[in-house]
């Protein structure tokens, strides 16, 4: 089976734990064929992170000689642009800096300015206008497109617990839909995150039948990753998201190097 790993934080980001060497060697313990290692550099109307900025070409050089120096998983230099449609201008100068592998687009903080993780989640109406924000503003980063898959489509669960017991996001089909077809239409991937398996949620993300509804609208390239912030975490999940996907309908897995998708099968 192969197992890439398309959604790891290392030091570099402002939640990340341990180093790129350890992320390397956890996994290649777990069977990784491929790591990419996509530090957060979230956006906001005043900028690009300020944490980022001042790291970014050291944290590229670390990444770039750990790639050519493996014996391990293929090492691939990535990043996870927070929200960029907020600051397109800053976002498009921060990608032609740098010559990324992998690009996931996100949304962690949303158009008002709340953060998603850390509201403080009181009663499903709450939850209820978050997600439908949260769906509108993914509307919006299309609209900025310059990403190559989107990450986390079910990201509100994660901090919803109690409030939203069921958490499967079919109640927002109608929000969802248009999302899935855009994305095929711009040829970009769509993320199997494997973080809810360590969640409440217990499993990976979204739901089947938003990969399903993605392939009939003729997308093909779907990247997997354990969303893990240290090493403990790294490469665990990914069978699980791969049975999902196989349920789905899709037999391959996307990798992308130079910001170019390469199909592999599973």
């Amino acid at each position: 089976m192969f197992l890439a790993d398309c959604h790891v934080h290392s030091f570099y980001s402002f939640d990340g734990h341990d180093a790129p060497e350890q992320l390397a060697e956890a996994a290649a313990c777990r069977g990784v064929a491929a790591l990419a290692i996509t530090d957060h550099c979230d956006l906001s109307p005043a900028g690009c992170c300020p944490r980022y900025l001042a790291i970014e070409d050291r944290c590229q050089a670390h990444i770039r000689a750990l790639a050519a120096e493996s014996a391990g998983p293929e090492i691939l230099y990535g990043l996870e642009l927070g929200q960029p449609q907020q600051n397109p201008a800053e976002a498009r100068a921060l990608l032609g800096r740098h010559e990324y592998d992998f690009v996931i687009g996100s949304v962690h903080t949303l158009s008002d300015g709340r953060d998603i993780y850390r509201t403080n989640y009181t009663d499903l109406a709450l939850c209820q206008e978050v997600l439908s924000r949260y769906f509108a503003d993914i509307q919006q980063l299309l609209d900025f497109g310059d990403f190559d898959c989107l990450g986390h489509l079910d990201y509100p669960l994660r901090a919803m617990g109690d409030f939203r017991p069921d958490p499967s996001l079919r109640e927002y089909r109608e929000q969802i839909a248009p999302i899935l077809k855009e994305l095929a239409r711009q040829g970009k991937g769509l993320e199997l995150n494997a973080n809810g398996c360590r969640k409440w949620i217990g499993r990976p993300g979204p739901d089947e039948w938003v990969l399903k509804t993605f392939k009939d609208y003729g997308g093909e390239l779907l990247s997997t990753g354990s969303d893990a912030h240290s090493s403990q975490y790294c490469g665990q999940g990914l069978e699980q998201a791969l049975a999902l996907a196989r349920s789905a309908g899709f037999d391959q897995i996307a990798l992308f190097r130079r910001r170019k998708p390469e199909l592999r099968r599973f």
